[in-house]
């Protein structure tokens, strides 16, 4: 049963790992890693199946209680972007999942990555359920609990390592190479199989090196792939628009693959949203050294300072990717945005509007998050 079960997970990491851009959904509920008691922690996460199994597997050798609670189906980082993954939805969890009775202690353990949408302090006020956001990744989590809560910098930062860098080209390569091979298989079947093979080690090449190459990066790449698209047409023994479509299609196909790849990775943010040249501003005067800001950024952009309750410092606000976060969970209002023009964007505005897939804050939540 072991081995059928471990080849199982795996046919399903690998399932949903290539076709994560759409929801894997499962069941919500509390659920209990090893032998938990009611000292255990509790640990939420969202209803995405590869990150829930995932993060149980980071618990081998824990005793805790994982709550998992509705968000569509969709990982933590974007729900909680999105509007899916809110207030709401944390206390709903807690008041229906029974845990209470199961624990003595009210802490909760919240990703990091959900402090966009989750409103620590609202949480508390609806539960009396103190909300404490735990690292960025789960295979952090054994060492966070074992320092009994306290996170170091590496755990507060996101990381795009070479691991995440061939799942996000998974999840674009597999599709990419489908849909190329669909089509190709209609006009002409002997092309099909190399060309969504040549696709997909186009949307390799991206997360692998696109960053990494010196400008032109698109022309670059776009002109490689070309080279090997022209190289499959000219085996097959294709005709002149076979060629010229073979030129072409590699730029447009990387055209779409790079067209948000900021938005996509850890890197820096979207370049495609409405947000793109809002700036964080922080008022000094409001600021009354929680340090909620410093907790919950996945950049690092604010400096805790030595002296207990003194202000905080905006000391990287170059590495800013505007998710957001400091300004939801920062209980002095003390940290906005300001667009282009120098409009403050309120506090307000950003916790009560969430980004939809055009990358407005258009998805409405209601008091403390509705969803």
């Amino acid at each position: 049963m072991t081995l059928v079960r471990t080849l199982t997970d795996f046919g399903k990491d690998v399932l949903q790992t290539a076709f994560r851009l759409a929801p894997w959904p499962t069941a919500t509920g509390l659920r209990a890693v090893g032998r938990p008691d009611e000292q255990s922690p509790v640990l939420l996460t969202a209803n995405y199946d590869l990150t829930v199994r995932r993060l149980i597997r980071a618990l081998r050798g824990c005793d805790a209680w994982v709550l998992v609670a509705p968000a569509k189906g969709i990982n933590v980082w974007c729900a909680a972007a999105g509007g899916h993954l809110t207030t709401h939805q944390v206390v709903t969890a807690l008041k229906t999942s029974g845990v209470a009775e199961r624990v003595a202690h009210r802490d909760l353990v919240v990703p990091q990555l959900a402090a966009t949408g989750v409103e620590g302090l609202q949480v508390f006020r609806r539960t009396r359920w103190r909300v404490r956001f735990g690292p960025v990744h789960a295979q952090d989590l054994p060492a966070y609990l074992a320092a009994g809560g306290e996170k170091t910098d590496a755990m507060r930062r996101v990381r795009f390592s070479l691991r995440d860098r061939l799942e996000m080209a998974a999840t674009w390569a597999a599709p990419t190479g489908l849909v190329v091979g669909g089509v190709a298989a209609i006009f002409q079947p002997a092309w099909a199989l190399p060309l969504a093979l040549l696709a997909s080690a186009l949307a390799v090449a991206v997360f692998l090196f696109y960053d990494r190459l010196p400008e032109p990066r698109r022309a670059l790449l776009g002109g490689v792939g070309a080279l090997a698209s022209l190289a499959v047409v000219a085996f097959s023994g294709g005709g002149l628009s076979a060629y010229a479509a073979a030129l072409i299609a590699p730029f447009a196909l990387l055209a779409v693959l790079t067209f948000d790849y900021a938005g996509s990775t850890p890197l820096e943010g979207s370049g495609h949203f409405e947000g793109q040249d809002w700036k964080i501003q922080l008022d000094l005067e409001r600021c009354q050294g929680v340090y909620r800001c410093w907790e919950v950024c996945p950049e690092a952009c604010f400096e805790k300072p030595e002296e207990k309750g003194a202000v905080v410092s905006l000391a990287h606000d170059d590495r800013c990717v505007r998710c957001g976060a400091c300004v939801v969970q920062c209980p002095q209002d003390a940290l906005h945005f300001r667009d282009g023009a120098g409009n403050r964007i309120e506090p307000a505005t950003i916790r009560q509007f969430k980004l939809n897939l055009a990358g407005r804050r258009a998805v409405a939540v209601g008091n403390g998050g509705t969803g």
